[in-house]
């Protein structure tokens, strides 16, 4: 999954934690890198819990949990998420097709499975 602010792919992790972020945005579970989380903003468009206000969201499968306070809720359906209810650039990345990434995943196969 690729940032949700600039399409920034993960590479292989690193051992330990992840410096990649996570959060919910329109109900889609979204990436922030490291790099867009050095701008003072990068957490505009994120949403947050309704209990506590914490902008630590995952979502999972139908529902959406806080993992600071544990509420969990069912996710919005996409006919009840309207275009004036978050702001315009809450929304995810547009992931589109990818020539380079498609070629970085044809020689990691490579790789791996040997040629065919």
């Amino acid at each position: 999954m690729p940032c949700y602010r600039c399409g920034a792919r993960q590479t292989d992790p690193e051992r330990g934690p992840s410096p990649w972020k996570r959060g919910v945005v329109r109900e889609h579970q979204v990436l922030v890198c490291p790099a867009c989380q050095s701008g003072a903003d990068w957490q505009a468009g994120l949403q947050s819990c309704a209990r506590c206000g914490s902008l630590h969201l995952i979502r999972r499968l139908d529902q959406v949990e806080c993992l600071d306070c544990r509420l969990i809720r069912d996710a919005l359906s996409p006919e009840a998420l309207s275009d004036d209810a978050l702001p315009d650039d809450a929304l995810p990345a547009a992931s589109g097709g990818d020539p380079s990434l498609a070629d970085e995943v044809a020689r990691a196969l490579r790789r791996v499975l040997g040629p065919v």
